[in-house]
């Protein structure tokens, strides 16, 4: 997974070079820690998640899912699993997990489809229901297109409620609405 991630990483960057300095912690992060050690939980210096923006085509929304432990609407996602191939298999598995969503496509960055639209590294403060330290996510964002609205499932266990936005109040967020521009060139490029 480790030599994945790094190549993903390269391509990444020749499609996002002015990220090169974003990227720099997550890069020393992958060239200091095993193979085992970038995808155990218990490794509070980080490890990989991975999720998607699920954009309804019809609708022109995007779905929010409100996080309990953290306090704030996200998109759908979580962490890769030892036996998770690659991050873009996490996300598609995370999302349907959380949403019962299916039927999603990708909307690509490049040719190859394990290249997300984003690459983020996050401080997640200590989660006091599960009394785990502050640790970083280094996360591999995607995003994904459906026809329509669909009911969502979310999985209460860490999650209470969802919504669909337009791409206005996406940008808003001070989280990731900087993503706003970012997404909306990948929509205008996959219009048809």
């Amino acid at each position: 997974m480790k030599e994945l991630l790094l190549k993903i990483i390269d391509e990444y960057l020749a499609v996002f070079p002015d990220e090169t300095k974003r990227q720099e912690q997550f890069i020393n992060y992958l060239n200091n820690y095993s193979e085992e050690q970038i995808v155990d939980w218990n490794n509070f210096d980080g490890h990989i998640v991975a999720g998607g923006f699920v954009y309804a085509k019809q609708d022109k929304k995007f779905l929010v899912l409100y996080h309990n432990d953290l306090e704030m609407y996200l998109y759908p996602g979580g962490h890769i699993d030892s036996n998770d191939n690659n991050p873009l298999e996490t996300a598609i598995r995370e999302i349907k997990e959380e949403t019962g969503l299916s039927n999603l496509i990708e909307l690509k960055v490049t040719n190859n489809e394990l290249v997300p639209i984003d690459i983020d590294t996050q401080r997640i403060r200590y989660n006091e229901r599960l009394n785990l330290p502050a640790h970083y996510h280094f996360d591999f964002r995607y995003l994904f297109m459906i026809d329509k609205i669909s009911n969502v499932k979310v999985d209460t266990e860490e999650l209470s409620e969802y919504d669909w936005i337009g791409i206005d109040e996406l940008s808003k967020d001070k989280n990731y609405g900087w993503l706003a521009e970012k997404i909306n060139n990948i929509l205008l490029k996959n219009k048809n």
